[in-house]
């Protein structure tokens, strides 16, 4: 009999999402090279690029609250349509306006916010709460870490190509400023691409989305659990926000003179290798244990990023960035793995919104942090203080939930 492909047990809804979140991921990179180098050509200052990330934070927050409650009402595949739309029509906005209270608007409505916070969009809760229910419970944390891999190569490729303005610019005669705007209409084609992938999906990613009414978080049988893990949680986003893809790229920019093409292909390295850890995590969390996997690997990685912040040179900065990166984020596949199978299939989508709701507006609030100790103190002072603050955070949760263990690990030490 012949042996099945390595993958057959992915379903065709989790492919859709899968890659509605690649496509998601490689636009909101891109945008988020440039966006910051390309307000700065307009003559905005530090700060206000700082308010800007955290105005489209603000609107992922608002919108994945929303989601959150509306979720069984109106149901998972038209918000995911209808939020990927708002982003299409934001990004195309971009392109014909630079008055900064309209860019406030647009990236508050289209949850324009680079990679802050892992990527923000109110799409993520829905994602998340879609997949556990299209793939065995055994392989759960398996599918969360092909869903990073995934995001993760986005994320990476969009990085890389930030530098194709300097191609725009030599090939169609364009000025610096506009080959940065053409970004906005790459991105606004590639969310309505998205959209067209989440319309593919079926009525089964509706299945435990529950009764069809509203859902008030207050009653959920697992509140204190979710709301826990929510401020805990919402405390790392902070940490990480404040030390964003578009502030990094600024940073290596302004401190160390390097050109936009050297930071795009840095920044292309650190995704890929995040991706590959991202496998890595999901075969230590079958050996360790989800919440081990996910403190153990984080203040490695802290470490790591308080060493970039001092390094004297560039290449010591870049490559102590690339360890991080390899380190960073092998929380993310078991996090949710872990948040997921803690409480209740029919909580899913109320939890993952809450969850995303607290760390986006916690995410908001790091930019504009990170600029103001940047400004008032010096550039390695959001480093430093981002990095303290993760590992806060993960001695707390190990502190708070070393006991709460996921059904397969129960039963796997039972079995043991």
């Amino acid at each position: 009999m012949p042996k099945p492909p390595p993958l057959a047990w992915v379903r065709r809804d989790a492919w859709l999402i899968m890659a509605g979140r690649g496509l998601r991921t490689f636009s909101q990179s891109w945008l988020a090279v440039i966006f910051g180098l390309y307000l700065d050509l307009l003559g905005f200052s530090l700060v206000q690029i700082g308010g800007f990330l955290s105005a489209g934070v603000a609107g992922a927050a608002f919108l994945a609250f929303l989601s959150g409650l509306t979720a069984q009402k109106i149901g998972r595949r038209r918000l995911l349509v209808g939020f990927t739309l708002m982003s299409a029509a934001a990004g195309l906005g971009l392109y014909f306006v630079n008055a900064p209270i309209v860019i406030v608007a647009l990236m508050f409505l289209g949850s324009l916010a680079g990679d802050v916070g892992g990527g923000a969009s109110p799409t993520q809760p829905i994602e998340q709460a879609s997949l556990p229910d299209t793939a065995p419970t055994e392989r759960r944390t398996d599918l969360f870490a092909l869903y990073g891999i995934i995001a993760r190569t986005g994320t990476a490729l969009g990085a890389l190509a930030a530098g194709l303005p300097a191609i725009y610019q030599e090939a169609l005669g364009l000025d610096t400023t506009e080959s940065y705007r053409v970004t906005f209409l790459a991105f606004a084609a590639l969310q309505l691409g998205t959209a067209l992938v989440y319309g593919l999906l079926s009525r089964q990613v509706e299945a435990a989305a529950g009764t069809g009414g509203w859902t008030n978080p207050m009653r959920l049988p697992s509140r204190r659990r979710i709301f826990t893990l929510t401020g805990l949680y919402s405390l790392d986003t902070f940490t990480t926000a404040m030390v964003t893809q578009t502030l990094v790229a600024y940073w290596f920019s302004h401190r160390f003179g390097i050109d936009l093409g050297s930071i795009a292909f840095i920044l292309f390295l650190s995704h890929v290798l995040s991706a590959i850890s991202l496998w890595l995590a999901a075969r230590i969390a079958s050996r360790i244990g989800l919440l081990n996997t996910m403190v153990f690997t984080h203040i490695p990685s802290s470490l790591f990023t308080i060493a970039a912040a001092f390094a004297p040179t560039s290449w010591l900065a870049v490559l102590f960035w690339q360890l991080r990166s390899f380190l960073g984020q092998m929380d993310s596949p078991t996090r949710d793995s872990y948040t997921m199978a803690v409480v209740r299939p029919e909580e899913r989508v109320a939890t993952a919104s809450l969850n995303f709701t607290g760390r986006s507006v916690a995410a908001s609030l790091g930019p504009a942090a990170s600029t103001a100790l940047w400004n008032a103190i010096s550039a390695s002072a959001p480093f430093l203080a981002s990095s303290v603050l993760k590992i806060s955070y993960d001695l707390s949760l190990y502190a708070l939930f070393r006991k709460v263990k996921p059904p397969e690990e129960v039963g796997r030490r039972r079995g043991g």
